[in-house]
Parts: C-alpha cells; structure tokens; sequence
C-alpha cells in the first residue's frame, strides 16, 4: 500500500506502526510517530494499523549546542 511518509509517496508492506519502524530500521529512543496530526504513543505502536494514504510524520530527537 502506499502512504505519505514526512509528506513523500511511501510503498509499504506492512502492518502497523512497529512495521513502519522495523522496515526503517530506527530506534524507538528518540522517535516519535504522528498518523494524520494524531501522535501515537510507543505502547500503541505495534496495534495501532497504517492504512492507504494516511500521513505519517517520524520526529527524531536531535542533540546539539
């Protein structure tokens, strides 16, 4: 199926938001996960489904000074 990952066209086989993270090979530390503006907490995201066309935005935390 195909989703909006960060507002680019995604092909992705998966599932839920755990598979989107696992395909990505990102750490969950760090991470956060919104679908269509709703963030997802890390305790919904291997139950929470991604469906065609549904907007997906990653944040990573980044360290700096």
């Amino acid at each position: 199926m195909q989703i909006y990952l960060n507002d680019k066209p995604f092909e992705f086989d998966g599932r839920y938001v755990q598979d989107l993270i696992d395909t990505l090979q990102k750490e969950s530390n760090g991470v956060a996960v919104a679908i269509d503006q709703n963030i997802i907490p890390r305790s919904a995201w291997e139950t929470t489904d991604l469906l065609a066309s549904c907007r997906v935005f990653i944040f990573e935390s980044i360290a700096g000074g």
